[in-house]
């Protein structure tokens, strides 16, 4: 891995994890002394107040350690309609929701160890990109892989550069995909969208890429709550919800993410075809709205592995932004 990959690695941990660490032990230091010391002891409203504005100071001041600001990339999602009725809240609403409580999830003790099980995965991931750079970005899957869905959806998220990556600097996700599926003017629900049911996507089949075999299967994550209005479930037992992982090929496994509970008849141990139904699109764990995520890593972790570029048959290579059809 190059000095620049390794900087990047560090800017990551800077501006997203450290910021959630420091806010948590200061928040928790000054509720004890507030409490112990002064006698004061602040009410549920007050305390959210302290721990958000201790994160907005940190996650300042490790930008600034970081390098400061880079240069913008414009997302398509931008001239997009905003899903549900946070949307009557304005364009940039999600942002106070979403991210917010997806900070919350450092306090629940199930995704506070996977997000420790991501950061310490990512010295491992970072070791095999160190050797395997060039290699890694070239990759040549060994399979062919159909989109996991049938009918037209819209990539949301995701591309093979570092510019069009949603997830560049976490190593198993570089090269994720989230997809949805959208009308001609990019809406992605019919009425309010406050039901999970008003998204087109919602309970679509979800298809393996390729032949595999199952090596992990998660299906007992609830939805999400209050879709519509950007909630990331902090609260669930696992912040990718329900999920697959398909061993499709050596050092080749697909990731099948945010499905609905109940919805996946396979299990570990079982052999797939291409084209066959692992689950349905979902709202599980940290979703902004309905939508499917899916990744290819070399290795079977969701927290340790490397991701892969992979190109799909009929469409090749895909980013953000584009309508593609399985």
């Amino acid at each position: 891995m190059s000095k620049q990959e390794r900087k990047s690695w560090r800017h990551k941990l800077n501006a997203w994890y450290w910021p959630i660490v420091a806010a948590v032990v200061t928040f928790l230091v000054a509720v004890e002394v507030m409490e112990n010391v002064f006698g004061v002891k602040l009410g549920s409203l007050a305390n959210l107040a302290l721990y958000f504005g201790l994160y907005v100071v940190y996650a300042w001041i490790f930008s600034v350690l970081a390098g400061g600001k880079k240069e913008r990339v414009a997302h398509p999602a931008e001239k997009w309609p905003t899903s549900g009725p946070i949307r009557y809240c304005g364009r940039y609403m999600l942002l106070f929701t979403f991210y917010p409580t997806v900070m919350l999830s450092v306090l629940n003790p199930f995704q506070f160890v996977q997000q420790m099980k991501q950061i310490f995965g990512q010295i491992k991931a970072a070791k095999y990109l160190r050797e395997h750079e060039e290699e890694n970005a070239n990759y040549q899957t060994k399979m062919s892989y159909r989109l996991p869905f049938t009918g037209e959806w819209l990539v949301f998220n995701g591309g093979l550069t570092k510019e069009t990556s949603h997830s560049w600097g976490v190593y198993p996700q570089r090269y994720a995909y989230d997809f949805v599926m959208a009308d001609e003017n990019y809406r992605r629900h019919q009425n309010q969208g406050a039901r999970l049911h008003d998204y087109f996507c919602y309970n679509q089949p979800i298809l393996a890429a390729a032949d595999g075999e199952v090596v992990a299967v998660l299906d007992r994550v609830r939805p999400a709550p209050l879709v519509g209005f950007g909630i990331a479930d902090f609260l669930c037992t696992h912040f990718a919800g329900n999920h697959v992982v398909i061993r499709h090929a050596e050092g080749e496994y697909g990731f099948y993410a945010h499905l609905i509970k109940g919805s996946i008849p396979v299990k570990v141990g079982e052999q797939v075809k291409q084209g066959q139904v692992i689950g349905h699109c979902g709202h599980t764990g940290h979703s902004s709205e309905p939508h499917l995520h899916f990744h290819l890593q070399n290795g079977p972790s969701f927290y340790s592995s490397m991701g892969l570029p992979i190109r799909f048959e009929g469409v090749g290579e895909i980013t953000r932004g584009e309508k593609v059809a399985g």
